[in-house]
């Protein structure tokens, strides 16, 4: 088997405020197909998309008006729905995934961050042609098929991960309060009201403009050899657009001067997330916040998860995070907790000051730390032990960090971290000026 892993440098916080959403759009339309694949007749189904197209823009910039006129753009909804259903006429429905799977195709799939957007999947060895010929053709000549369906998919996949989930919902909120300034305040779904407006035109501008080749990396591992590699690039990959990198984010986050709080009330069970403003996982202190993970949340003898769940079982579950909701750029380390056997929020947010305070006045013990690092250090070796994990790693590091290389740094340079230098990084960055926390509380208890 070979394993096959696209990055495009551009995610969500790449978008401008308007189209806040586009990046996960492309990722799903990046699977309609082209104009040789999903489609029975490209040629008629291309002259129903541009009147498709034409009725949309019509009926956005009816919706625009201070005083729109309801029944025109209801006749123009009316006459949007008849086109879609001629032009399902000609799609054959997810031609793409069935000829992979058909060809031995495993982990088919694709996700879109803060940061960039990444399509992968594995295939046997001798199917590295194949691979080719779909994956260029996809991002050099990709058909935006399906459209209007495929935003109605994402829309009501906003009101199931977020608007309709407590812990959704105030995750988006910590993003939006925790930064003013930086472009990681706008969630990677985007608004409802930005996927209400998107079109066609949007995406497809989106595509020229980001989609180029000095904005990709690709990764190949597995039983393919580089003569082979550089064949099928020279023959496939050629066609795509040379373009330019996408420049830095230049906003930086103004940096806080006390703790925010936002608190939802929800008829859901007790959450508390904590988030830290924390550096970007190309600064030296980032694999510190890693190893801090390990210290007070990762494992059954890291501090929190062992006094909060086994011990005093005053939680239902513990965890945090560094790099959220990216790490390219600063971002937050969280900690979140579930409140159980009748404690709150406010018990959770006790507990857990008073151990980022042992920790700034008493340096992490060398059994402790070794510990931490040891269940770090196979955590890493086993990403990188499988196909799909190294290939991961080394785009990550390629598009986050600069440089592939940057992956097979990380073991040495966990080495050289010392108990001072996590009691440092405590003191520096957990501190409440720094924070925003963000709790959802039960509504009945608001009512008593």
């Amino acid at each position: 088997m070979a394993s096959f892993f696209t990055y495009v440098n551009v995610g969500a916080s790449d978008e401008s405020e308007t189209i806040h959403g586009i990046s996960h759009v492309m990722e799903h339309l990046a699977f309609k197909g082209t104009s040789e694949v999903g489609t029975t007749d490209y040629k008629g189904e291309k002259k129903v998309l541009d009147r498709m197209e034409n009725v949309h823009q019509q009926i956005l910039a009816e919706r625009d008006k201070l005083f729109p006129d309801q029944k025109r753009v209801e006749t123009l909804q009316k006459e949007l729905q008849d086109l879609e259903a001629q032009a399902a006429k000609f799609v054959v429905p997810n031609e793409l995934d069935t000829v992979l799977k058909r060809n031995g195709a495993v982990g088919l799939n694709a996700g879109t961050s803060q940061d960039y957007t990444m399509y992968f999947y594995s295939l046997p060895s001798n199917k590295l042609e194949l691979w080719a010929s779909l994956e260029a053709a996809r991002f050099v000549d990709p058909v935006f098929r399906e459209f209007y369906k495929e935003i109605e998919v994402i829309k009501e996949e906003r009101r199931m991960r977020t608007e309709n989930s407590p812990i959704g919902k105030l995750l988006e909120e910590v993003e939006s309060v925790s930064f003013k300034d930086h472009p990681y305040k706008s969630s990677v779904v985007g608004p409802m009201s930005n996927l209400n407006h998107i079109s066609v035109a949007d995406v497809r501008a989106y595509h020229r403009r980001n989609y180029t080749a000095r904005n990709m990396v690709i990764g190949v591992t597995g039983d393919v050899t580089k003569e082979q590699l550089q064949r099928v690039a020279e023959k496939y990959f050629s066609g795509i657009r040379e373009g330019m990198r996408n420049n830095p984010v230049v906003a930086t986050e103004t940096p806080q001067t006390g703790t925010k709080e936002v608190t939802l009330f929800e008829e859901s069970q007790p959450w508390l997330i904590m988030g830290y403003h924390c550096p970007a996982s190309s600064h030296r202190d980032y694999l510190k916040f890693e190893l801090l993970n390990y210290i007070l949340t990762n494992g059954r003898s890291s501090r929190l998860y062992k006094k909060l769940v086994i011990d005093e079982k005053s939680a239902l579950a513990v965890a945090s995070f560094v790099g959220y909701p990216g790490s390219k750029y600063p971002g937050l380390y969280l900690v979140l907790t579930i409140p159980g056997g009748g404690k709150t929020n406010a018990d959770m947010e006790k507990v857990i000051f008073e151990e980022i305070e042992k920790l700034v006045k008493e340096p992490v013990s060398a059994e402790e730390l070794l510990s931490a690092k040891n269940r770090l250090k196979q955590e890493k070796i086993n990403t990188l032990s499988n196909n799909s994990g190294l290939l991961m790693e080394l785009l990550s590091s390629e598009v986050l960090q600069g440089s592939w290389s940057k992956t097979f740094d990380t073991l040495e340079e966990l080495e050289k971290i010392t108990s001072e230098d996590i009691q440092t990084l405590v003191k520096g960055y957990l501190v409440k000026g720094n924070l925003t926390i963000g709790r959802i509380e039960k509504k009945e208890e608001v009512t008593k």
